[in-house]
């Protein structure tokens, strides 16, 4: 019974996730190509900064989205829904991309590297990353 209900979570959470999609999408080959010019330490256009914003806010809604899925899961499951969850191959590569698109967005804005646009739209992607960090210090 513990583990159809862990599988119904997990499986409402894809179909959430899905549906909550709106006109921007993730797009796992745009993050894989991002995150090659970026350990290649290609130039960085301003329109590839606004790819990686963008990417980087689908990523989020996606993890806060899953992080508040197994947060109505009850407590005595929680433990192995994160670990069903962070053994999902589709997880970890958006979680990955968050990091390596993420850590290249704070340096450019640390530099000043982003435009006055670019700059707005990165400050905004603060709300998702603190709704994850609310669900990590639980």
């Amino acid at each position: 019974m513990k583990l159809f209900r862990i599988f119904l979570v997990l499986l409402l959470t894809v179909i959430v996730t899905a549906c909550s999609h709106g006109g921007d999408s993730y797009d796992s080959e745009l993050c894989r190509s991002l995150a090659s010019k970026i350990e290649k330490h290609e130039e960085l256009t301003q329109r590839d900064y606004r790819l990686m914003i963008s990417q980087n806010e689908q990523i989020l809604k996606y993890l806060v989205a899953q992080a508040e899925q197994i947060e109505h899961t009850p407590e005595t499951d929680r433990g192995q829904a994160w670990r069903s969850l962070t053994a999902n191959p589709e997880y970890m590569e958006r979680f990955g991309y968050m990091f390596t698109l993420g850590s290249a967005l704070y340096e450019a804005n640390a530099s000043g590297i982003l435009d006055e646009d670019n700059t707005r739209l990165y400050h905004k992607l603060d709300e998702y990353n603190e709704r994850l960090g609310d669900y990590a210090d639980r």
